[in-house]
């Protein structure tokens, strides 16, 4: 009875381990994509300078900033 208890304890154990593993992945990936977003001033006054807050304000001409545009390079990629 003893032996039948511990498997079902370490077998429970294992797949909640599993299962919260494979949140965590899912959670970082979000945190990156909303990480990329830059602006930038449209007129680039500071050549490719960029920031993360959309509600700041060039600081050479006052204008507000626009969302810059990634093009989608993998090159770098292994895959």
């Amino acid at each position: 009875m003893k032996k039948i208890i511990l498997g079902l304890a370490i077998i429970t154990f294992m797949g909640v381990s599993l299962t919260a593993c494979k949140n965590d992945t899912k959670e970082d990936t979000k945190t990156q994509e909303i990480a990329k977003v830059e602006y930038q001033c449209p007129m680039k006054c500071e050549g490719e300078k960029t920031y993360t807050d959309k509600d700041v304000k060039c600081p050479v001409c006052g204008m507000g900033l626009k969302q810059v545009e990634h093009k989608n390079d993998h090159s770098n990629h292994d895959n």
